[in-house]
C-alpha cells in the first residue's frame, strides 16, 4: 500500500542531519527521494560511525533514498538538474545562503522551469542578518538559542542535550513545511520557497519557557526536572538506577503519598495542596530523594504504575532496545540489511491507517542510482559514459 507522499519526487542536496532527517521522513512517507551527492565521498555523514562496513549515521538518515552523484561545478551537472526539474515536486538543500545560487541551481534558476516546484532551504542561522552565511551545527544553535543555558544544575555549567536534538527539531520543521507547501499547492497550483533554520527551530522549541521568562523574568536551570513546573517533576535515584515522576497535582497527591508509603505527607501543611508544595518543593524533594533509595527502579515503577502515576524508568540504550512498549508500537524495527543482516532501525512515531510508512532496510551506496536516473531523463549510455569520463557524475 503506498504511503501518503506516494508520487512526490524530491531532489535532496542536503548533508549531515537536519536536511537528511527531513527527507528521510518524506521517503518513509512514500516519496521518491533522490539524494544528490558530490563525487568521491558524497555526504560526509557516510564516513561517521562505520561498523562492519555500514555507516550508522548514513543508515539512520538516508534509508530508502536513491543516490546520484553530481559535480555541480560543471555546467553539464547543472543541466542534469535543470532537465530533472520539470519532473520534481520538491528541491531541498541546507547549504549556506548563496551557494546554490552561485552554482546556478537556486530558486530563481529552477522555478521558471516548474512553477509547481517547492524549494526548501534549511540554514544554520536564518537567511537574514550578519550570521546568515556563517556555518552552524546543532551544538552552536543549542548555545546561542538559550536552550543550553537551561540544561544542567544551577551550580554547574551549561550542558548541551545528550543528542542532536536541534538537528531533529529542525528536520521536523523542514519536513512539516514542505508537506504544508504541498497541501497549499493543491489550492494555489503554485510552488513556493521555504526557509527554516537550526537557530529558529531551537528558539521555537522553547516557546513556553522563553515566554515565561519574557513575562516574569524568572530563570533557573532545569536540574533534575524543569525550571518552571510547580509540581513534582524530577529524576530520583533508586537502589539500582534512576526513575522519573512527573505531574503530581492535587488530584494525584493522595495516591502518590500512598505509593511512596508516606501517608503523613498528604496532610502536612507544607505539602497539603499544590500551592504549598510549589513553595516547599525543594524540601519535599529532600524527603523523596531519601525514600527512593530504598527500592529498585523496577519496584518503584511497579508500585507507581499501580497507583496510576506518570512515571518511567530512566533507560540507557541497551534497555531501550529491549523495551516491549517500543517494539509493540514499531518505534524500533528489525529489518534485513543487505550487509549487516537482521538489524534494528528507528521507526517513525506516526501511523497512518490507509497509507502506512515504508521503512526501508538500507541506505543507498554512493551514486547507486545515477545511471537509472539519467536513463529516465533521456540520456543514452553513450551520454552517461561521456559524463563519467568528464567527472560530471
Amino acid at each position: 500500500m503506498p504511503g501518503p507522499l506516494d508520487g512526490v519526487r524530491v531532489l535532496d542536496f542536503t548533508v549531515f542531519q537536519q536536511g537528511p532527517q527531513a527527507t528521510l521522513v518524506m521517503a518513509d512517507m512514500g516519496a521518491d527521494v533522490i539524494k544528490a551527492e558530490a563525487l568521491v565521498f558524497g555526504d560526509f555523514g557516510r564516513l561517521l560511525q562505520v561498523h562492519n562496513g555500514v555507516s550508522a549515521y548514513h543508515l539512520a538518515h538516508s534509508r530508502g533514498k536513491r543516490s546520484i552523484t553530481l559535480n555541480l561545478k560543471s555546467p553539464e551537472a547543472v543541466e542534469i538538474v535543470k532537465r530533472m526539474t520539470p519532473q520534481l515536486d520538491v528541491v531541498v538543500h541546507n547549504f549556506r545562503p548563496g551557494v546554490m545560487e552561485r552554482l546556478g541551481v537556486g530558486y530563481d534558476d529552477l522555478s521558471p522551469l516548474n512553477d509547481r516546484l517547492i524549494y526548501a532551504h534549511a540554514s544554520g542561522w536564518g537567511d537574514n542578518g550578519y550570521k546568515a552565511k556563517h556555518p552552524a551545527f546543532d551544538i552552536a544553535a543549542q548555545a546561542r538559542s538559550g536552550l543550553m543555558s537551561m540544561t544542567g544544575e544551577d551550580e554547574g555549567g551549561p550542558l548541551p542535550v545528550g543528542v542532536a536534538i536541534v538537528d531533529y527539531i529542525g528536520a521536523m520543521n523542514l519536513a512539516m513545511s514542505v508537506i504544508a507547501a504541498l497541501y497549499a499547492r493543491e489550492h494555489t497550483g503554485r510552488g513556493q520557497r521555504i526557509d527554516t533554520s537550526l537557530f529558529g527551530s531551537a528558539i521555537a522549541s522553547q516557546a513556553w519557557e522563553l515566554q515565561t521568562y519574557i513575562l516574569g523574568g524568572r530563570k533557573r536551570r532545569s536540574g533534575r526536572g524543569h525550571a518552571y513546573l510547580p509540581t513534582i517533576w524530577r529524576t530520583f535515584q533508586t537502589a539500582d538506577g534512576w526513575a522519573v515522576v512527573g505531574g503530581v497535582g492535587d488530584d494525584r497527591w493522595p495516591a502518590f503519598c500512598a505509593a511512596v508509603a508516606m501517608p503523613e505527607l498528604e496532610h502536612d501543611e507544607r505539602f497539603a495542596n499544590g500551592l504549598s508544595r510549589a513553595v516547599n518543593i525543594l524540601e519535599l524533594y529532600k524527603l523523596l530523594d531519601d525514600k527512593f533509595l530504598v527500592k529498585t527502579t523496577a519496584d518503584w515503577i511497579a508500585v507507581l504504575e499501580a497507583h496510576d502515576m506518570i512515571c518511567a524508568p530512566v533507560q540507557d540504550y541497551d534497555a531501550l532496545l529491549s523495551d516491549q512498549q517500543a517494539a509493540d508500537n514499531d518505534y524500533l524495527l528489525t529489518v534485513d540489511h543487505p550487509i549487516a543482516g537482521p538489524t534494528k532501525v528507528v521507526g517513525q512515531p506516526w501511523k497512518f491507517s490507509d497509507t502506512p510508512a515504508i521503512i526501508a532496510a538500507s541506505a543507498p551506496e554512493l551514486g547507486q542510482h545515477t545511471e537509472e536516473i539519467l536513463l529516465d531523463l533521456g540520456y543514452t549510455w553513450e551520454d552517461i559514459t561521456a559524463l563519467r569520463d568528464k567527472k560530471v557524475i
